[in-house]
Order: C-alpha cells, then structure tokens, then sequence
C-alpha cells in the first residue's frame, strides 16, 4: 500500500513539475535551445551568416542550414541574399 502511494505522489508530483514549468523550457514556437541559441546570437549580432551557425552549435553545413530553414519556416527569421557569402539571416520586425 505504501508503495502505491509513493508512485502515485511521484506521478503527481511530475505532473505539478510540467505544469508549472510548461513554456519555461522554449521562448518561442516550441524551440530547441539550439534554435534558441541561433536566435540569441542572432539578437546579439543583429544579422548571422551559415557558418555562424555551424560554429556555434558544431555543426555540418547542411544541419545549420536546417536549423535556419525551421526557423525561416515559423517567420522568426528572414532570408537576405540569394547564393553564396551574400547570404545573411536576420529576425523578422
């Protein structure tokens, strides 16, 4: 019976954990913190290029750009630039 109890106040006591932290854990759109670390510099530097990215997080080339891609899609960044070294990311007004 104790036990019982003991699992029912570990589920509980989660439950009261999520609830209470829910939104806590991503500012904006459900982002990863890398996300949130790309729109942190972003903020810092005003505008930030692909290799930017792949050197903050370590990543490929291609992850970065998907990463830039995703938050292009939820119109929290905008392209500027077509091919090559022109091309910039920066936040949306």
């Amino acid at each position: 019976m104790i036990l019982i109890y003991i699992i029912l106040g570990i589920i509980i006591g989660y439950g009261v954990f999520v609830y209470l932290n829910k939104g806590k854990f991503s500012k904006d759109n459900n982002l990863g913190t890398k996300e949130e670390k790309i729109l942190d510099l972003i903020n810092e530097k005003s505008r930030v290029a692909n290799n930017d990215v792949e050197e903050l997080l370590d990543v490929s080339d291609s992850t970065a750009t998907r990463y830039l891609q995703k938050l292009e899609d939820k119109k929290l960044i905008e392209q500027k630039g077509e091919i090559g070294r022109s091309v910039y990311y920066q936040k949306i007004n």
